[in-house]
């Protein structure tokens, strides 16, 4: 049946309710007032057995479920902007950026320390004393123990880190630097104040240590190089980065320079989600961005470098040399793993709920 039967129906039984209150109001028995009390249930029953018509009542749970599958998708598409990864690495090589200052004690114990485009070198002792603006002075240790007492870079400042056969070679730009070597045993200290120039060329017997200060009293794009040969066992400490890859460039052939990874073996964890451990092939092009409170860890290992990152990350890329594919779980992912998915279905269902009941509500006044 119509609405509109039912309309009519309801509008009958009302008036019947009203003419049946007057009359008792007017002082009238109950029995005096009884068929019209028996036509108000006659009315009552027939619209109880009547079901209002279904026409367009689709509309609103289908509208409602069509924004529940674009929330879902758009949530399904939407990459979370941090998550918690465990990654390590076997690397020939890793850059990194410092998000704050970094400092390094006792890393290398060395026979033979190089380093090379420094605005000051001094160890009077040694003949070494050098203080260029132009940061070009180099120096050379060889023979006896060197340790680096400590190696300090400003905040900001990038970093690379080489492995090979028995050497280590730091290179930092970008940032102001210091630190302290101490010598001790047979030596033979060389240096200048520029490439290719050689001032000081002098052997010792040192029973007592000596230290030698390096500076770079102001950044440069140019970078500065420490190389450490047969450095045994060393740890970097733990860096705060901004950034992390494991790429370096190569001359080819005709001068050309091209960017290629000093990954060898690894594995990467995302902790927030279910997913199978990345397993990173040699060679694969791999860049992250850390969080300030990830952890990151580098140690020499044989001849590579072994590396551990955890904690969380704003950018996670892999790939080959021609592309890499961000790697994020989505914010539906997420919310799964995190056990609230039950939270957002729960949500959605009291929304629709509520959208139900106050189209329920409307309609009902607009009967009345």
């Amino acid at each position: 049946m119509s609405d509109d039967l039912r309309d009519s129906l309801e509008a009958q039984r009302k008036e019947r309710i009203a003419r049946a209150s007057r009359r008792l109001l007017d002082g009238e028995s109950p029995q005096a007032v009884r068929p019209e009390l028996d036509e108000i249930d006659t009315y009552s029953k027939l619209l109880g057995a009547i079901e209002p018509e279904q026409r367009r009542t689709w509309i609103v749970p289908a509208v409602v479920a069509v924004i529940c599958v674009i929330v879902a998708g758009l949530l399904w598409s939407m990459k979370v902007r941090s998550t918690n990864i465990f990654m390590t690495a076997e690397t020939e090589n890793m850059r990194f950026t410092l998000g704050r200052p970094w400092r390094i004690e006792h890393a290398f114990h060395a026979p033979q320390i190089h380093a090379e485009r420094l605005s000051m070198v001094h160890a009077p002792n040694l003949g070494l004393n050098f203080d260029e603006s132009s940061a070009d002075a180099w120096f050379e240790l060889n023979g006896g123990t060197s340790d680096v007492e400590f190696l300090e870079i400003d905040g900001g400042g990038s970093v690379e880190a080489g492995s090979g056969r028995d050497e280590v070679d730091l290179y930092a730009s970008n940032a102001r630097l210091r630190g302290k070597i101490s010598v001790t045993g047979k030596v033979t200290v060389t240096g200048g104040p520029r490439a290719g120039e050689t001032t000081v060329e002098q052997s010792f017997q040192l029973d007592v240590p000596e230290t030698v200060e390096i500076a770079v009293s102001k950044p440069q794009r140019i970078a500065s190089q420490l190389s450490i040969h047969t450095p045994g066992a060393w740890l970097l400490g733990r860096p705060s980065v901004n950034g992390l890859d494991f790429n370096r460039e190569e001359l080819r052939d005709a001068g050309q320079r091209s960017l290629v990874s000093g990954v060898k073996s690894g594995t990467l964890r995302f902790d927030d989600v279910s997913w199978p451990p990345v397993e990173l092939r040699e060679g694969d092009m791999v860049s992250v961005r850390p969080a300030a409170s990830a952890v990151l860890m580098a140690r020499g290992e044989k001849e590579a470098i072994h590396v551990t990152l955890s904690g969380a990350a704003n950018e996670v890329r892999v790939g080959d040399a021609s592309s890499q594919r961000q790697l994020a779980p989505s914010v539906l992912e997420y919310l799964y793993s995190q056990k609230s998915l039950s939270f957002f279905w729960g949500a959605i269902v009291f929304l629709w709920g509520f959208i139900w009941s106050v189209r329920n509500t409307i309609f009902r006044r607009r009967r009345s």
